[in-house]
């Protein structure tokens, strides 16, 4: 158990301390990207974001040694001189309803080169869960973390929203969802964050949203 906390404490630690760097990658089955219709066609690089496949066996490592459950990566990249600012959260519905915030927080945008943006959930122990929402901007990281219950669900599936989607000053953007139901069975993700909430019995939802 204090061997699966450090393990966990050692993930987090890992986004301050930069493990997490660029490189060609393999993708892990259990992940679905889903191109969104608003996408970025080829050559345009600013005022997007992206999702990340993890493909690397370094990022295979992590994962496994901190027992993520699941691990999701962003990169973005904004030439808009207006756009100053990125705001996170991650909203949680149960039974089709919203039930709270777990994650908001938010970060000036000094840097015009690509950025990311992480967002893991990792089992702690048997009832319990740690999730860490993190900006990586230039050399510089801001982050969120906390805890939340597992309960008694049977299934899960998770999947990115978007493939590429260009990003709109001041308009909300789904990233990525995870999602849950108590009885065992095979789960569809679909891209659809009203369906999602409506066909299953617990939902996270990532959000993010450029300011100026």
């Amino acid at each position: 158990m204090k061997l699966k906390i450090f393990l966990a404490c050692l993930f987090a630690l890992a986004f301050a301390a930069g493990i997490w760097n660029d490189a060609p990658k393999k993708h892990l089955a259990k992940l679905v990207n889903i191109s969104a219709s608003s996408t970025v066609f080829p050559g345009e690089k600013a005022n997007a974001i992206s999702y990340v496949p993890i493909t690397d066996d370094e990022y295979t490592s992590i994962r496994s040694a901190s027992g993520a459950d699941s691990l999701f990566i962003y990169k973005f990249q904004t030439d808009d001189e207006n756009i100053a600012r990125i705001d996170c959260w991650m909203e949680h519905y149960v039974n089709g309803s919203y039930k709270e915030t777990l994650a908001s927080m938010g970060t000036s945008m000094r840097s015009k080169r690509e950025n990311k943006l992480y967002w893991s959930l990792t089992s702690v122990n048997d009832k319990e869960q740690m999730w860490i929402v993190s900006v990586r901007d230039g050399g510089s990281f801001s982050s969120s973390k906390g805890s939340i219950a597992k309960e008694a669900f049977s299934s899960s599936t998770w999947g990115s929203m978007i493939g590429s989607q260009k990003i709109v000053p001041e308009e909300p953007i789904t990233l990525s969802a995870i999602v849950r139901k108590k009885e065992l069975g095979s789960m569809t993700f679909k891209p659809d964050p009203d369906e999602l909430i409506k066909s299953y019995d617990e939902v996270y939802l990532l959000k993010c949203r450029f300011k100026s």
